[in-house]
C-alpha cells in the first residue's frame, strides 16, 4: 500500500478541509452576533423655545454618606491550599479532618465511607467525603497527590498538610490510629 496521497486525493482533502474552515467559521459568526433591536432612523424632533439663559445653579456640596448605611457583603475568599473547596471549609472548622475518595455506587467504596466517617466521629474531627469522578474535588485532589485509586482515605492538617494516605478499604481502627498519630 502507498503510503502518499495522489494529486486527486490531495486535491479532495484541501476542499473537505476549506469547506469544514468555512462551515465552522460561518457557524461561530452567526452564533457570535449579538442580537440588537432596531431603532428606528427617524430623528425625534425637539422644541426649542425662546427662553432666557437660565441662572447658574449654586455649588452643591459634597453628599453625606447616611448614618447606618447598609453594609456590603463581599465574598470571603478561602485559601485552599490546592485541595477541593469543602475539605478547606472543614480545615477552618477542625484542625483534622479525615477525606474519604470514593466512587459512586461502588459497594466497597461505600461501607470504606461508612468507616471513615465512624472513625472520624468516634475522634471528634472533620469529615468530608468526596467523588472522584467530579471534576471540582478529583483535579485539586490528582495535583496535589498525583493518581489515587477509590476508595482512599486521607488524614489532613492545617493548613492542608497530608498526614496520612490510606490506600484501599480501611476499617474504622486503621483511620483512628492515623489521626491520633495526626494530633501528636
Amino acid at each position: 500500500m502507498n503510503p502518499t496521497l495522489s494529486p486527486q486525493q490531495l486535491r479532495l482533502a484541501v476542499l473537505l478541509g476549506l469547506l469544514f474552515v468555512l462551515v465552522v467559521g460561518g457557524g461561530m459568526f452567526v452564533l457570535g452576533q449579538k442580537q440588537q433591536t432596531a431603532t428606528p432612523d427617524v430623528p425625534v424632533p425637539t422644541h426649542k423655545t425662546a427662553r432666557a439663559p437660565a441662572a447658574p445653579r449654586p455649588a452643591t456640596h459634597a453628599r453625606v454618606p447616611a448614618k447606618n448605611p447598609t453594609p456590603v457583603h463581599r465574598p470571603v475568599r478561602i485559601a485552599t491550599h490546592g485541595l477541593p473547596l469543602a475539605v478547606a471549609k472543614a480545615l477552618r472548622r477542625h484542625r483534622v479532618v479525615v477525606v474519604s475518595l470514593v466512587t459512586p455506587d461502588v459497594g466497597v467504596d461505600r461501607m470504606a465511607r461508612d468507616e471513615a466517617a465512624a472513625a472520624a466521629r468516634a475522634a471528634g474531627v472533620g469529615f468530608v467525603s468526596l467523588n472522584v469522578f467530579r471534576q471540582a474535588n478529583g483535579v485539586p485532589i490528582l495535583k496535589k497527590l498525583g493518581v489515587v485509586e477509590a476508595p482512599a482515605v486521607l488524614v489532613v492538617m492545617r493548613p492542608a498538610r497530608i498526614f496520612a494516605q490510606l490506600e484501599g478499604f480501611a476499617d474504622r481502627d486503621t483511620v483512628q490510629q492515623a489521626v491520633a498519630n495526626a494530633r501528636r
